[in-house]
């Protein structure tokens, strides 16, 4: 599995709409911050998944996986660490790590795929490309 050299960090306010009955963040909340820490990663190289999709490509969710660790609650900063992996030719994985205070509160992946024309393909999006620089020798 080939690493991307890029990471990111997330720093997202937990809203008390987030929080269930016994103020901890309910578990379903961590696919949605996971998909902004996605769409924030793409912008580090000054893209978004609209550029993307713009050029003919879409990027859909193959796999979520959570595990919850510590419970994360209304008023917290959530930092969420999101590193890229490349799974041979047609596969990408986000990995995913949640924190407050330096505590790990949550982990996980989606993996993903890029359509053209309905269909999986191995070329990628420009932006994608850049994510995976050659190596130099």
């Amino acid at each position: 599995m080939e690493v991307c050299k890029i990471q990111y960090t997330s720093h997202i306010d937990v809203r008390y709409a987030e929080t269930d009955q016994m103020g901890v963040v309910h578990h379903s909340v961590y696919a949605v911050w996971f998909e902004q820490a996605r769409t924030e990663f793409f912008k580090t190289v000054g893209s978004t998944y609209a550029d993307v999709e713009k050029q003919g490509f879409l990027c859909p969710v193959l796999e979520l996986n959570v595990r919850y660790r510590y419970p994360t609650h209304y008023g917290d900063t959530v930092d969420v660490k999101t590193t890229l992996m490349r799974k041979g030719k047609l596969h990408f994985k986000f990995h995913y790590c949640a924190y407050v205070k330096g505590t790990l509160c949550a982990e996980g992946y989606s993996l993903h795929c890029f359509l053209k024309d309905g269909k999986p393909t191995a070329e990628l999006p420009p932006q994608v490309d850049l994510f995976f620089p050659p190596e130099k020798s």
